[in-house]
């Protein structure tokens, strides 16, 4: 089906596929959608809580970590703080040539499950390609997790403890 096909099954992918994108982006801190970024400080007349606004990037999706370690708040697309400079870290809206595999086809089962339910009004369809999705889901986190050093925990007291 294309998005461009002027049928109810088009229009009904057309209409979700965003959503269970951005969804689906948003649920872990995927290595190939992390961007790092400095933001851009703007005017912005309405904000009295903190002393200082930035603007969100256009792919932004949502906030990792930002540095300096300092209070912050995102309001719209903008984000807010009391720092003149802020360094985002941030899960961004990737085109699908940068999705990695496993990723693709969690994203294919998710969308799968949707539209056999949407379109069909089949829940085995349905239910089958939910547990394909979060068998996928799994591998691709695991798989997408493993693409970076361990974390090592220094002067961590229940390790101290035992040894």
């Amino acid at each position: 089906v294309s998005f461009d096909e002027n049928t109810p099954e088009a229009e009904l992918s057309k209409s979700i596929y965003p959503v269970l994108k951005r969804k689906l982006l948003s649920s872990f801190v995927w290595s190939f959608a992390t961007k790092v970024l400095k933001l851009s400080l703007i005017e912005d007349e309405n904000q009295t809580e903190f002393q200082y606004c930035f603007l969100l990037p256009s792919d932004f999706i949502r906030a990792i970590k930002i540095s300096p370690k300092v209070p912050y708040k995102i309001i719209e697309n903008k984000l807010v703080a009391n720092v003149s400079d802020i360094v985002l870290t941030y899960v961004s809206d990737v085109d699908e040539e940068n999705f990695s595999p496993a990723f693709l086809n969690a994203f294919i089962y998710i969308l799968s499950a949707e539209l056999s339910l949407s379109l069909l009004d089949d829940v085995a369809k349905f239910n089958l390609f939910y547990r394909l999705y979060n068998s996928e889901l799994r591998e691709a986190r695991f798989l997408d997790s493993a693409q970076e050093t361990a974390k090592h925990f220094d002067n961590f007291s229940l390790i101290d403890v035992r040894y």
